[in-house]
C-alpha cells in the first residue's frame, strides 16, 4: 500500500503482510469509534418529564439525545445499532475493496516480472473471479477455489454485495428470505438479522481479515512452490 512493490516471491512477507497490519490497525480504530458513540450515547442521553398526573398514576417523560427524542424515534436502537453498524458496514466495503485492489495488483506484478503478453484487463470478469482466473489460468498458480478460506470470502463477497446493491436487506420484495445472506449470517456469530437487513457485531470486521489473511497464506504458499519448481 505504502511500500515499494517487491517481487512475487517476497509479495506477502514484504508487502502484504504490512498492508494487513495497517488494515488491523484501521479496525481498532472503527471499533474504538463505535464504543465511543454507543459510551456518548449512554452518559449523555436526558430524560425530561413533559407531563406528570401522580394521582393517575401517569408520567410522560421523553429521552433525548442531539436533537431526537424516543417518541419520534428509537433513539436507543440507532445510537446502540444502527449507527455502529453503518460504521462497519463502511468499513467492510473498505476491507474488501483492499482485498480486490491487492489481488488485482498481484496479477499486474506477475504481468510485469514476466514479460506477460497477457494482462488483467484482457480476462473477462470482474473482481476476485477476474483476478483469481488469472492468477490460475495465466500464472499457473493454484488458487484454491475448493478449500474452506475461498468458500469463506466469497461469503463475505456475497455481504459486500448485498450492502452495496440493497442495503443489506435480508429479505426480498416478496418477503422472502435470501439464503446466501442468511446463511452467511447462521455461519458466523458476529451478524445476525434484525428483520430487514444484516447488523455488523464487533467482531466481524476482524473476521473478514483474518479470513482474508488466511487465503492468502494458501496462495504465497502456490507463490513459493511455483518459484521452487523453477529453481
Amino acid at each position: 500500500m505504502f511500500l515499494m512493490k517487491p517481487t512475487l516471491k517476497s509479495w506477502y512477507e514484504s508487502y502484504l503482510s504490512p498492508t494487513f497490519e495497517l488494515m488491523r490497525s484501521y479496525i481498532d480504530g472503527i471499533e474504538e469509534q463505535a464504543e465511543l458513540s454507543i459510551q456518548k450515547f449512554e452518559e449523555g442521553k436526558e430524560t425530561h418529564v413533559l407531563e406528570e398526573h401522580p394521582e393517575e398514576g401517569h408520567v410522560r417523560a421523553v429521552t433525548v439525545f442531539q436533537g431526537l427524542d424516543d417518541e419520534t424515534w428509537d433513539i436507543h436502537g440507532i445510537f446502540r445499532d444502527y449507527f455502529p453498524n453503518l460504521q462497519r458496514k463502511s468499513a467492510l466495503l473498505t476491507l474488501t475493496g483492499m482485498f480486490e485492489h491487492e489481488l488485482d495488483q498481484l496479477c499486474d506484478s506477475y504481468a510485469k516480472e514476466n514479460d506477460s503478453t497477457v494482462k488483467l484487463n484482457d480476462i473477462t470478469g470482474k473482481g476476485l473471479e477476474r483476478s483469481t482466473k488469472y492468477l490460475e489460468k495465466v500464472c499457473g498458480f493454484n488458487v484454491y477455489k475448493t478449500s474452506i478460506e475461498w468458500q469463506n470470502i466469497k461469503d463475505i463477497q456475497v455481504l459486500r454485495n448485498a450492502i452495496v446493491h440493497q442495503n443489506g436487506k435480508t429479505h426480498d420484495e416478496n418477503g422472502r428470505k435470501i439464503i446466501p445472506i442468511q446463511s452467511h449470517i447462521e455461519k458466523v456469530e458476529y451478524l445476525h438479522d434484525d428483520g430487514k437487513e444484516v447488523v455488523i457485531g464487533k467482531g466481524y470486521l476482524a473476521y473478514v481479515l483474518q479470513s482474508y489473511g488466511e487465503y492468502i497464506n494458501l496462495l504465497d504458499k502456490s507463490i513459493k512452490q511455483s518459484y521452487e519448481k523453477k529453481a
